[in-house]
């Protein structure tokens, strides 16, 4: 049995498991740290795990993530059409595109996530020691160029994808 066979399953369970990962870490206090730190950028910045703030961090990353769940979901799909020979259809071309945009959404929302969850990790310090980050850091600024920048070719693919298929369609109808 092929490898492309699990890939629309395991694609779909990926998504699941990183949102369902994300809210098990959240939910502990002593496991929220690493989220907290991950998602804010604040790597020695004082802040709160009340359950407040890790309520509001918690929702605030598995919006997050739920982007790029719908992007994996996507990706199931269209494993599931290359494995049945549907790579054709234009479901396929609108999955593609489906992917590609939750992958430009998710990288763009990179900063207003960070900003998002360093305010709701400090919003109930003191006065003067709440804080907003917006940090581009080196090692992973490439990264999120390549995403946006895969998530930008692959919109493209598919929207060229589906107007050649409007074409052939076009065609079809005249002979």
């Amino acid at each position: 049995m092929s490898l492309t066979r699990f890939l629309p399953s395991f694609s779909r369970l990926l998504g699941i498991l990183f949102i369902v990962i994300n809210i098990g870490l959240w939910i502990s206090p002593e496991l929220a740290e690493f989220p907290a730190r991950a998602y804010s950028g604040m790597v020695e910045t004082e802040f709160n795990l009340a359950m407040n703030n890790r309520l509001f961090g918690g929702l605030i990353s598995t919006a997050h993530l739920i982007v790029l769940a719908i992007g994996l979901t996507a990706v199931g799909g269209i494993f599931k059409q290359i494995n049945t020979g549907q790579w054709h259809l234009p479901s396929f071309s609108q999955s593609l595109r489906y992917f590609g945009v939750s992958l430009v959404v998710f990288t763009l929302l990179i900063p207003v996530v960070q900003a998002l969850m360093s305010l709701a990790l400090t919003y109930n310090n003191p006065v003067g020691q709440r804080v907003i980050t917006l940090d581009l850091d080196a090692s992973t600024a490439p990264i999120a160029f390549v995403l946006l920048l895969v998530g930008i070719l692959l919109s493209l693919m598919a929207s060229v994808m589906i107007h050649a298929a409007k074409i052939a369609e076009e065609y079809e109808k005249i002979v």
